[in-house]
């Protein structure tokens, strides 16, 4: 259940990058730019927490849903400071810490909603 409503916010999440300029902006570059995003910000840290929270599905559901739920927020803000600084091309202008919060937390913690709701359903059953 996870991977399904994982890929509804992932279709919604890139469906708000490609509207969100005007239809004649959207070319090559910028779709790429957009999927690397999605790729820094959702699929690698989804897939890192999916893995950390079936590991610790063992040991209890209290630890399992919040170990899910931090490092999904942790790692989409990690990873949308990692695309800022290295892929921005600003080199000498460091992402504001607010900025990176606030960009990275809405993936992050939509990601760890779902985390959470399929450790605590998947240890209900």
């Amino acid at each position: 259940m996870a991977w399904l409503l994982f890929l509804v916010f992932l279709g919604y999440a890139g469906y708000e990058k490609l509207t969100a300029v005007p239809p004649d902006t959207v070319d090559k570059p910028y779709i790429m730019g957009a999927a690397l995003i999605l790729a820094a910000t959702a699929v690698v840290p989804f897939f890192i927490s999916y893995l950390l929270t079936r590991a610790t599905q063992l040991t209890g559901r209290t630890p399992a849903i919040m170990i899910g739920f931090i490092s999904a927020v942790t790692l989409s803000v990690v990873g949308y400071g990692l695309v800022w600084k290295y892929y921005s091309g600003a080199v000498d202008l460091p992402v504001p810490f607010e900025d990176a919060l606030k960009l990275g937390l809405i993936p992050g913690l939509a990601m760890g909603a779902i985390l959470a709701l399929d450790s605590f359903l998947r240890r209900r059953a």
